[in-house]
């Protein structure tokens, strides 16, 4: 089961429109890949019986695309700071160590 667009809509506070739902798809669906791929474990490794990640490892999911969703390019000429609590410490219990 994959995470609901409708969650990453309310996370960016984009839950009233649709004109973005396939870039969000896009984004929701390339985060979750990031976000395993940086596990170093397999997705079958992470998910519940229903096919589900972990909460950590969903919010960071949701973290992550929201963050691409909203900084659309790699530079920017505003400073950023990271968040205490974000995606790596997220999904840092679930790395594995190789």
């Amino acid at each position: 089961m994959e995470l609901d667009i409708m969650l990453l809509k309310k996370q960016v506070r984009a839950d009233d429109f649709y004109q973005d739902d396939a870039y969000l798809q896009h984004l929701l669906d390339t985060a979750t890949e990031t976000v395993v791929t940086y596990t170093n474990r397999k997705r079958e490794d992470l998910v519940d019986d229903e096919g589900n990640l972990p909460k950590m490892l969903q919010q960071a999911v949701l973290m992550l695309a929201a963050h691409w969703y909203n900084q659309r390019e790699s530079v920017s000429t505003v400073v950023m700071h990271e968040v205490p609590d974000s995606v790596q410490t997220l999904v840092k219990p679930f790395r594995r160590l190789v």
